[in-house]
């Protein structure tokens, strides 16, 4: 009997015109941004007590109604009685936070960088910025380990954005990347905060690009 060709995936036509696919290998890492909920008093591990000041003043100021949140809270404190209104304001805090979050995994290494504070409804149709932020991870994680090996994201314009500037990273979909997306805080071996990853490695990620996008 004749020995049957392996049959081959198929690729969308324009993923495999942009050469964005990278088939799946072993050695590879897999990136992906996503979110976590956290304790309000964790947020200060990761942000600058300015950054979180801004972002509850905006939380606070979200409240078309300020009754809901004080019902929420089960606090009697009457609307007209503004001096308690206000004290309350000042001393509110939610239990718990969503923080948007860059991963990227390979081996046993699994590296986290806590990007911001979010408001998940409010920025579904940016994501891919966050997901750059993962892919730049990859990156880094890739050029503390020394190797030449794909930096993988299931974001295709993410992978679109940072293709040509940085070398050897590819789009799966999302099943490829499960490892990452499932990552949590609590389970990383490297976390960093936005300073920690500004004075580590903005300058040495610059080192890696190929070109910096902009035309001669």
């Amino acid at each position: 009997m004749g020995k049957h060709k392996k049959k081959q995936k198929n690729v969308p036509p324009w993923l495999a015109h942009e050469n964005l696919f990278i088939p799946k290998t072993v050695q590879q890492i897999t990136t992906d941004a996503g979110w976590e909920i956290i304790s309000f008093d964790d947020a200060f591990r990761f942000f600058s007590p300015q950054t979180i000041t801004d972002w509850r003043e905006s939380f606070l100021e979200g409240f078309d109604d300020i009754s809901d949140l004080i019902s929420a809270q089960s606090v009697d404190i009457g609307l007209e009685d503004e001096a308690a209104v206000d004290k309350f304001l000042d001393n509110y805090k939610p239990q718990q936070i969503n923080v948007v979050v860059a991963k990227a995994v390979y081996d046993t290494h699994a590296w986290v960088r806590v990007l911001l504070i979010s408001t998940p409804e409010d920025e579904e149709y940016y994501f891919h910025n966050h997901e750059i932020e993962a892919i730049r991870l990859g990156i880094g994680l890739r050029r503390y380990l020394n190797l030449d090996i794909p930096v993988i994201n299931d974001s295709q314009d993410a992978v679109r954005h940072l293709q040509g500037k940085y070398p050897n990273i590819g789009w799966q979909p999302r099943h490829c990347v499960s490892l990452a997306h499932c990552l949590k805080i609590a389970q990383a071996t490297k976390v960093y905060n936005e300073q920690a990853w500004g004075e580590e490695w903005d300058e040495v990620l610059d080192e890696e690009l190929v070109s910096d996008g902009t035309v001669g």
